[in-house]
């Protein structure tokens, strides 16, 4: 478990658990279901005896700051936190930190044992489209050319939707005909997506960064739109991405070369 620091939060597996329970929150899971999906997710954590008590507080801490904590989860935590294996761990490994843990662990006593805030509202993440559909061909233009990229699929998930990508075969100073959109090929050769030669690879995703950047801010336009192709529908998850500002600067780069 990755820590860096004594606070309650401050370990990867305490943030996966408290992001993985909101999250169900956030889109409707009943309380008690939200609290049994997160337990089983982690329950080879939470079951760990180094691990675990430090995580069934995070998960009951959690819990009881939406106004949401579970009794079986707030007597386990209270149980681990009565057992001192905590400390114990934090005296041996990082002694000089023990005053510092010991006033975290008291304030989530006092938590999870005063008074309960009341039940929050937890909405969910915007989930704005990326303004793609399947079969849509994108356009980069240059001053001597263009580059053709067909969107092969869209994934949509919790925080919006991520196009699947493909870079079309095609040298040409204009965008050709729907008819030959249609019998152009895909293409790894010469890749500026990121995408090593030999991982078989073609597709990739691309996504808007903390940049703010998306397709058309980057330069891309919606040139055309073809039919999916057989198979779309089933792409699997692309093993890269790149972002649409980074994709537009390696192409123009490219082009410069």
């Amino acid at each position: 478990m990755g820590t860096w620091g004594t606070g309650l939060f401050s370990s990867d597996t305490a943030c996966d658990i408290r992001d993985s329970y909101r999250e169900r929150i956030e889109d409707g899971v009943e309380d008690a279901e939200a609290t049994r999906l997160t337990v089983e997710e982690f329950r080879s954590y939470l079951d760990d005896p180094e691990e675990g008590p430090a995580l069934l507080l995070a998960l009951a801490v959690t819990q009881s700051k939406i106004g949401r904590l579970d009794p079986a989860i707030r007597d386990r935590a209270l149980a681990a936190l009565d057992t001192g294996a905590d400390l114990a761990a934090w005296e041996l490994d990082s002694p000089k930190l023990v005053p510092k843990r010991r006033e975290v662990l008291n304030k989530a006593r006092v938590q999870l044992t005063g008074v309960q805030p009341a039940r929050k509202r937890l909405r969910p993440p915007p989930r704005p489209s990326c303004g793609l559909s399947a079969g849509d061909i994108l356009a980069l233009p240059f001053p001597n050319g263009v580059a053709l990229l067909r969107v092969v699929r869209i994934k949509s998930h919790r925080r919006g939707e991520t196009p699947y990508l493909e870079r079309l075969d095609f040298h040409g100073a204009e965008v050709p005909s729907a008819e030959e959109l249609e019998r152009l090929e895909a293409t790894g050769q010469d890749p500026v997506n990121l995408i090593h030669a030999s991982s078989g690879e073609i597709r990739f995703t691309a996504f808007t960064a903390a940049d703010k950047i998306g397709w058309s801010e980057a330069g891309f336009v919606k040139a055309a739109a073809i039919a999916p192709r057989p198979g779309d529908d089933q792409a699997h998850w692309p093993s890269y991405g790149v972002s649409w500002s980074t994709l537009a600067e390696r192409y123009r780069r490219k082009r410069q070369a």
